[in-house]
């Protein structure tokens, strides 16, 4: 589909950008809304505008709310892949954090972020770092240098290769006692994968396969993809397990807060919105209980894994 025109006005305390007809309104400064169209495009720039709200609020409320109630402040956070600054926006407004350190490996979101904390002078954030997928594998932080670690929709993204890596070095520079939470991560043992290809089983299936699956089935949006480009790192469409979202330790060490936190089986069912999902929540309920009685998560049977986790006090990485 070709790149449409598009009209961005200025009209004092909001910009306007028109694309074909729709007409979105916006905070954002122009230099901002153009670097963002620049980068994606003038169709998908608009779903960026109501991102502190829409995906800030929703995923981070829960937390925030429990770590209020414990009476936690002054926290040091590290955001994983820091996109457009949406989550990074959020958290520079809630008052038990302190100071906010961001990364992402997309130069162009980096510097995005890194204008957006100029022009909005969100002053607790200390840096926002370009590192590419190879310098995450060791972040350039010290051992529990953060209170908080957050990653919301990363570990989909991660490259395979260097997934267990990358994952590692959140849990090591958490501190003791710190909080890690690892959010809207697409379930890759849910049957039917929700997050880009939309089909079922085919995050299962050997690459090649599931390329040919998602041309047969989708063919407005992978019709014309290269295979170079489906199976390119950070496409996402193979999802993400539970052990993907743990250190290669396992919970050793852990507590897992999933549940009392709000998030989980509860998040999965107070958020329902569509009238599908709605219709199966006594379903997945029965698969909830079932889970709970094996002694496992309820999160497993879940099309995307929202964790909270804490490090205990006593806990060195890779213990």
């Amino acid at each position: 589909m070709s790149e449409p025109s598009y009209r961005l006005v200025d009209v004092g305390d909001a910009r306007v950008l028109t694309v074909d007809g729709r007409a979105f309104r916006t905070h954002y400064s122009e230099r901002v809304v153009r670097m963002l169209i620049a980068r994606k495009g003038a169709r998908r720039a608009a779903l960026y505008f109501p991102f502190k709200e829409a995906r800030g609020a929703h995923f981070l409320g829960p937390l925030f709310r429990y770590l209020d109630a414990k009476a936690l402040t002054g926290l040091a956070v590290l955001e994983v892949g820091c996109s457009f600054g949406h989550i990074t926006e959020y958290l520079a407004e809630r008052p038990a954090v302190a100071r906010i350190h961001a990364f992402d490996p997309d130069p162009a979101f980096v510097a995005m972020v890194k204008t957006k904390v100029e022009e909005m002078r969100l002053a607790k954030v200390s840096e926002v770092r370009l590192l590419s997928n190879e310098e995450t594998r060791r972040l350039p932080w010290a051992d529990g240098a953060f209170d908080l670690v957050l990653a919301v929709g990363i570990v989909e993204h991660l490259p395979r290769r260097h997934r267990r890596a990358q994952v590692d070095e959140y849990y090591r520079v958490l501190a003791a006692g710190g909080h890690i939470a690892i959010l809207d991560t697409p379930n890759r043992w849910f049957p039917l994968e929700t997050h880009s290809v939309g089909l079922p089983f085919v995050q299962w299936l050997p690459p090649r396969l599931a390329y040919r699956y998602a041309r047969a089935f989708r063919r407005s949006s992978y019709g014309a993809m290269p295979y170079e480009d489906f199976v390119a790192d950070g496409s996402g469409w193979q999802n993400a397990t539970l052990d993907d979202c743990l250190p290669s330790w396992g919970l050793h060490g852990l507590e897992d807060l999933t549940e009392a936190a709000g998030y989980g089986w509860r998040f999965f069912r107070d958020t329902a919105r569509s009238p599908t999902r709605r219709t199966l929540l006594p379903l997945f309920s029965v698969a909830v209980e079932l889970l709970r009685k094996l002694g496992r998560p309820p999160s497993l049977c879940l099309p995307y894994l929202n964790l909270l986790l804490r490090k205990s006090p006593a806990v060195t990485p890779g213990a």
